[in-house]
C-alpha cells in the first residue's frame, strides 16, 4: 500500500498482551506464578513477576527509595491522552484485528511485532531459569496464534528468549525459527547476573543465530528489575530516568557487542538497536574507533581485526524516531545503510496515528527515507 510514494515496515511495531496471555499459556507446573499484565483493555503496561510490578519504579531493592514509591502515579496524566488516542484499540482489547487496523491507519505494508508486557518477563537477575524459559516460550506460541488470528501475510514475529540459562535461549530460538517461522529474537540491552554479553558464555546463542539468519535485537524498557543507566540515579522517577535507560542501555549493548568482538567472532550476524534512537551512533562508534586505535599497543584490541564502525556498518541498524530531526546530522556523518524507524505503537511515547507522516516531513533526501524504510530493515530481518 505505498504511502506518498513509500513502501514502509515498521521495524519494531508493538502488541499488548491480555492480561491472561500467561495463565492460557504458560506450561502447567508454572501456572501459579504465571507473570499477568494488570490491565485488561487499557492502556496500562504494569506487569507482575514473580511479586515484582513492572513498569512501576523499584518500592523495594538496590533501586528503591524509602516509603511507598508513587511513581507509577506519574503515568496517570496520560491516561485521558491515551485513552483517546487508542480508544478504538482499547475497545477491541487491543486484538489481532486493531493491529491490523493501526496499520492501515499508519500506511504500513509490514511489520515486526514486538511485546509489552513480554520484555519484563525475564527482567530479574537471580531467576529461576525454567521459569524464565516458560515464559518466554509462552509468549512466542501467543503470538504465533495473535499473527494466524490477525494478518500472517503482513506481521512478522520477534520471539523473546531468556538469558538466564543459555541453552534455553538456544532451544527457543531454533524454534521460533523453524516452528513459529521468527525473523527475530529479542533481548534487554542490560546486563544479566553480571554477565556482559561478550561473555563466551553467550556464544552459544550468537552461534544459532547466525546459523539460522534470525536478527537478535536489544529493547529497553524502564521499571525492570535489573540495572539501568539513569535508574541507578533516579530511583523514584521514571520520567527522568526514561531520559537515559533506553539511549544508554542500548550504547552499552552495542559497546558490549562490537568491542567485545561478538561481531569479529561471529561476522554474518545481525543486530538491531531498538528504540533508542539514532543520534548517539556517530559519537559513539567514532570514540569506539578512537580507541581502538591508541589502544592497540595496551592489547586491548587484539581481538579486533577492523574498526568498530566497520563492524557496526557491516552487522549493526540503529532506530530513527519519528520525530528525531537529528538524523539528518547522522545520516551526514555516518550514513543512511544502517538506519531503521519505528512507529512505537501503541506505547505512551508514540506519535501514533501520525507516526509515518511525521518521519516522513524529517530532513532528509528521499532515497535516504526509502532505504530507513525498507531496504534496511528488508535487509536485517531477511524479509
Amino acid at each position: 500500500m505505498a504511502k506518498n510514494g513509500y513502501k514502509m515496515i515498521d521495524a519494531e511495531l508493538h502488541v499488548m498482551e491480555p492480561v491472561d496471555l500467561w495463565e492460557n499459556y504458560i506450561a502447567d507446573e508454572f501456572k501459579d506464578r504465571a507473570p499477568k499484565r494488570m490491565s485488561e483493555g487499557q492502556w496500562d503496561i504494569r506487569t507482575l513477576v514473580e511479586g515484582e510490578m513492572m513498569n512501576d519504579m523499584a518500592a523495594s531493592g538496590p533501586y528503591s527509595t524509602s516509603g511507598r514509591n508513587k511513581a507509577y502515579e506519574g503515568f496517570k496524566s496520560e491516561d485521558e491522552t491515551l485513552g483517546n488516542r487508542y480508544k478504538e484499540d482499547i475497545a477491541r482489547n487491543f486484538d489481532p484485528q486493531s493491529l491490523v487496523l493501526a496499520m492501515k491507519k499508519e500506511g504500513l505494508d509490514l511489520a515486526v511485532l514486538f511485546p509489552t508486557s513480554g520484555m519484563y518477563v525475564t527482567a530479574k537477575n537471580g531467576m529461576d531459569p525454567r521459569f524464565a524459559a516458560a515464559t518466554c516460550e509462552a509468549y512466542n506460541n501467543w503470538l504465533y496464534d495473535y499473527m494466524e488470528a490477525g494478518d500472517p501475510t503482513i506481521t512478522f514475529g520477534a520471539g523473546i528468549v531468556s538469558p538466564h540459562d543459555v541453552e534455553s535461549a538456544v532451544t527457543e530460538t531454533r524454534r521460533c525459527v523453524e516452528e513459529l517461522g521468527f525473523k527475530a529474537i529479542m533481548l534487554r540491552p542490560n546486563m544479566y547476573n553480571n554477565t556482559p554479553w561478550h561473555s563466551e558464555y553467550y556464544d552459544p546463542l550468537w552461534k544459532v543465530s547466525e546459523e539460522l539468519g534470525i536478527a537478535v535485537t536489544f529493547h529497553e524498557t524502564t521499571g525492570a528489575r535489573l540495572p539501568a543507566a539513569g535508574a541507578d540515579r533516579f530511583p523514584s522517577h521514571s520520567r527522568i530516568a526514561h531520559v537515559a535507560t533506553h539511549s544508554v542501555e542500548q550504547m552499552m549493548a552495542c559497546l558490549d557487542i562490537v568491542m567485545g568482538g561478538v561481531m569479529e567472532r561471529f561476522p554474518t550476524l545481525q543486530f538491531g538497536f531498538l528504540e533508542g534512537q539514532c543520534g548517539w551512533l556517530p559519537f559513539w562508534l567514532g570514540r569506539m574507533d578512537e580507541h581502538y586505535e591508541w589502544g592497540e599497543p595496551y592489547g586491548e584490541m587484539q581481538h579486533l581485526t577492523m574498526e568498530p564502525s566497520e563492524y557496526f556498518r557491516r552487522q549493526g541498524y540503529a532506530a530513527v524516531e519519528a520525530d528525531e530531526e537529528f538524523v539528518s546530522h547522522v545520516v551526514d556523518a555516518f550514513g543512511d545503510d544502517n538506519l531503521l524507524t519505528t512507529t512505537d505503537y501503541p506505547h505512551g511515547d508514540s506519535k501514533y496515528p501520525h507516526a509515518t507522516d511525521t518521519f516522513l516531513g524529517l530532513t532528509m533526501p528521499d532515497s535516504s527515507k526509502k532505504k530507513i524504510l525498507w531496504d534496511n530493515p528488508v535487509r536485517l530481518y531477511s524479509l
